[in-house]
């Protein structure tokens, strides 16, 4: 007798909640950085990044391959999909911002 497989449905709708997705990264991002004195390296960006994308329900996160993907790209794989992301521009981003606003706002400077 042969019995058939029955596959888990998960919780997770098709398409993850693009809401969701930036108010998980934002506020991962304004929680570590309100934190700072000082700058940050752009490792500590890209590690930030890292971990706020695998907060988002259902998305599993590693680092690509150097040698296949290249630097800073990460793999984000929901369901059966992956994402291959480029870190670069916008920890870049991040990081501008963030100096910027430790120029303008010297409670923030390193004593």
């Amino acid at each position: 007798m042969v019995r058939k497989l029955k596959r888990a449905k998960d919780k997770f709708p098709d398409v993850p909640d693009p809401g969701e997705m930036k108010k998980i990264i934002f506020h991962s991002i304004l929680s570590y950085l309100s934190k700072q004195d000082g700058h940050v390296s752009k490792m500590e960006i890209k590690d930030l990044l890292f971990d706020a994308i695998g907060l988002i329900p259902g998305f599993r996160v590693e680092w690509g391959e150097i040698q296949k993907f290249g630097r800073t790209k990460l793999l984000v794989n929901y369901k059966d999909k992956v994402l291959v992301l480029d870190l670069e521009e916008i920890s870049n981003m991040i990081l501008k911002l963030w100096d910027r606003y430790i120029d303008t706002h010297p409670h923030h400077k390193p004593r």
